[in-house]
């Protein structure tokens, strides 16, 4: 029996994402509206809107909690969006430091 696996999800910033290049990302951002069946991200960097299944429950979140985001890249009017494929509260995440980590890896002065 074959699996077909899927592609993995990039940890990446909003202005990183390429619609051209980029199918799974992870996105860590604070939420800046809210939805129905959606919501905006922004990671300091950028903001994208994010499209969810009715089985993701956004009806817990609240405006400025922090979410991980993992989900599929989709091209728009508006460069792209993302629907999520998962969500998750990280109102324990302290996203200076996360900023700064990020910005080490990628070898800039913290």
């Amino acid at each position: 029996m074959d699996f077909q696996k899927r592609l993995p999800a990039i940890e990446k910033a909003i202005s990183e994402i390429d619609p051209e290049k980029d199918i799974r990302v992870k996105i860590v951002g604070k939420v800046v509206g809210l939805g129905p069946d959606s919501l905006v991200i922004d990671d300091g960097f950028g903001s994208v809107q994010v499209t969810t299944d009715p089985e993701i429950n956004v009806e817990s979140l609240k405006t400025s909690d922090n979410v991980r985001v993992t989900g599929r890249v989709f091209a728009s009017e508006n460069g792209f969006e993302l629907r999520a494929e998962s969500l998750q509260n990280v109102n324990g995440i302290d996203m200076e430091l996360l900023k700064k980590v990020r910005d080490m890896e990628k070898g800039v002065d913290v």
